[in-house]
């Protein structure tokens, strides 16, 4: 199922596209509207309608007579939004930044309730303690407690900035990796973690560089 998307990413030749507008709790989206897209899912069937990325989970969101829906994450192969794609990884869809024949690089945006809520747990991939999670529950989100269209637009100023977070992962030879030094090291045994150090020693990897994560597929594929 990978290489097939990895198939389609490269005969697609995706364009990169940044993401710029401002997120907030009463617009917890990717984009600022709504784009025209198409899903293809695992059966091969195809949905075309007007898309957008919740960051709340990662979930697809399109509309229906204006109201808003969630793609199942289990129907999802992949979704091309304007000139994006995504993928759907764990139930999470994430967007390609980075592709190649062999492979590409995908990114998890994620609303960081953590930062907002101000957490004592660590930003990044931490879970929200208890009383947190009190907090959020009493946050009124788009998209979820709120699905009209319309009314959502209308009320997108009201919400609280919500700051983002970017987790990067590597997807080539059917298998997906988190594309950070100590997940990748964990996942090798003694003899592919020397080869791996020696390779990052020739090969100056910059962590949150979309193109430079690509030099990856270099060791994934060698």
């Amino acid at each position: 199922m990978v290489k097939r998307i990895v198939q389609i990413f490269f005969l697609m030749g995706m364009a990169l596209v940044g993401i710029s507008q401002e997120c907030t709790t009463m617009w917890p989206y990717i984009y600022p509207e709504f784009k025209e897209g198409t899903l293809l899912m695992v059966d091969g069937s195809k949905l075309t309608a007007q898309f957008n990325v919740h960051v709340q989970e990662g979930r697809l969101h399109y509309l229906v007579k204006g109201i808003i829906k969630e793609a199942r994450s289990g129907d999802i192969l992949l979704a091309n939004i304007g000139d994006d794609i995504y993928m759907n990884v764990d139930g999470s869809v994430m967007k390609v930044v980075g592709s190649e024949e062999r492979g590409f690089v995908a990114t998890l945006i994620l609303a960081d309730f953590d930062k907002l809520l101000n957490s004592t747990q660590g930003a990044y991939g931490a879970s929200l303690n208890s009383s947190a999670k009190m907090k959020l529950s009493s946050i009124e989100v788009g998209g979820k407690t709120i699905v009209d269209h319309m009314l959502l637009k209308q009320r997108k100023e009201e919400g609280e900035t919500l700051p983002l977070m970017y987790e990067y992962f590597i997807v080539t030879r059917g298998k997906v990796f988190s594309a950070t030094k100590k997940s990748i090291m964990s996942q090798l045994d003694d003899k592919e973690s020397a080869e791996f150090k020696k390779f990052l020693k020739v090969n100056k990897i910059k962590w949150n560089d979309p193109q430079s994560l690509l030099k990856l597929l270099d060791f994934f594929n060698r």
